[in-house]
């Protein structure tokens, strides 16, 4: 008795269905509406052909519907052909995305409604890293890439440009940091960001700060390579340097008004550390800034900066000069001991005993500047010379460090001479006319 009634029942909840559900299919617009596809359009952002009618993108392959167990419409054509009946992209640009010539519109787009703006299957961010998970994987990552915005920098279907670019090349980046616009105007431009910031920067992450490729200074060695072999060196180095070689604390990297890329005119840059004493172990250097601005200064540094003495970065020879000169206060009395000097002043105030024009510390013709320094035990020029500026003429020192005692010189300046009264000797006076 129970199997009859089975059997019985069965056939007639299917009658039930057809007779109560199929129709023929003459009207589409209740699809949505009559509660059999109200999901397909439940979220904020709409397929706008859903507004007009689903044949527009959908045809029957049946005479009524619902019929169970059979697909009643097919889409009136294949995809992709079918989304570009209406989106327009043109396949002949030099760049196309992989889901895009694929044919694979549905791999990141809903076909009827989304939570998300063009109808993405997921937010841009999201829905990119689903593939391209590998450009959040660092300490550093670029704004648009963190904030999921990449659609900011590339199209997401097809360009004209390298990887699916909006802009080219530089251009690109120009278009948020516009700061760096003026690449052209400037005075000193970097070699590299003429030719592109990817030379220095990772477009999307990086281990290093500032998304550059390397830390510095390793990237700037990787052009600037003479620099870090001159650490390597028994060499000067220069402070800021010395600071795990933080090129930017002087330079910048893109583009200045003041060359070599300084960030600020030289002796300007200088002074932001030279303006006080520092001391570093038993080595204290002076106040520069104040004896450059003392009433007598010397020529080299008030015109031409401190680069006219003073290499930057590693050279050779003590006080960061640019050629040799004597540490203490005593070395042999050789011109090359005294080179650096000599790039400026005639080597032979110290080779002629007799002069009237190798020098103006004379005594009649006695070259005095011989006296002091043509000898196996020459005294350095430091030894009476202020070598940045001084309150007498001719940048005499007001004060000398001789060992561990500052020795005043009490110099007097005459018309045609002077006398100085000095730890080393009596006071001594010279005349040029006797």
């Amino acid at each position: 008795m129970k199997r009859t009634f089975i059997l019985l029942l069965v056939p007639v909840g299917l009658l039930f269905y057809t007779i109560a559900f199929s129709q023929p299919l003459k009207d589409f617009s209740d699809c949505t509406t009559s509660g059999c596809h109200a999901t397909q359009t439940k979220f904020e952002y709409k397929h706008s052909p859903l507004e007009d009618d689903c044949t527009t993108c959908h045809e029957t392959s049946a005479k009524e519907h619902p019929v169970p167990n059979k697909r009643e419409f097919k889409l009136v054509e294949s995809i992709p052909a079918l989304c570009l009946q209406c989106h327009e992209i043109d396949m002949e640009k030099k760049s196309i995305h992989s889901p895009t010539k694929d044919g694979e519109c549905l791999g990141c787009h809903t076909p009827h409604s989304s939570d998300t703006e063009k109808l993405l299957t997921a937010e841009s961010g999201e829905l990119c890293i689903q593939c391209h998970d590998s450009y959040t994987s660092n300490n550093f990552v670029h704004g648009p890439v963190a904030g999921g915005m990449c659609s900011g920098c590339h199209d997401p279907h097809a360009s004209d440009n390298a990887v699916l670019l909006r802009r080219e090349g530089q251009e690109v980046c120009l278009f948020c940091h516009t700061a760096k616009k003026d690449v052209q105007s400037k005075p000193s431009v970097h070699e590299p960001f003429v030719k592109g910031c990817l030379g220095c920067h990772k477009p999307h992450n990086s281990a290093a700060k500032y998304l550059l490729s390397a830390d510095v200074p390793e990237l700037c060695y990787q052009c600037h390579s003479t620099v870090e072999v001159a650490l390597g060196k028994e060499s000067e180095v220069h402070g800021p340097f010395q600071k795990g070689g933080k090129c930017y604390l002087c330079h910048d990297a893109h583009v200045t008004d003041f060359k070599p890329l300084l960030k600020a005119e030289e002796k300007q840059l200088c002074f932001q550390c030279h303006n006080k004493k520092i001391t570093k172990g038993e080595r204290t250097i002076r106040d520069i800034e104040q004896c450059v601005n003392a009433k007598f200064g010397h020529e080299p540094v008030a015109n031409d900066g401190c680069s006219a003495c003073h290499a930057a970065h590693t050279p050779d020879n003590f006080f960061l000069l640019s050629a040799a000169f004597p540490q203490g206060s005593y070395t042999e009395g050789k011109a090359e001991n005294f080179a650096h000097c000599f790039d400026c002043h005639d080597s032979a105030l110290m080779e002629q005993a007799e002069s009237a024009t190798a020098t103006q510390f004379r005594d009649g013709k006695r070259n005095l500047h011989y006296v002091h320094i043509a000898r196996e035990k020459a005294r350095n020029c430091t030894t009476c010379h202020e070598t940045h500026g001084s309150k007498y003429p001719h940048i005499i020192a007001q004060k000398v460090p001789f060992g561990k005692w500052t020795m005043p010189m009490k110099y007097t300046v005459t018309e045609s001479g002077g006398s100085c009264l000095t730890g080393c000797h009596k006071e001594l006076g010279y005349d040029r006319n006797h």
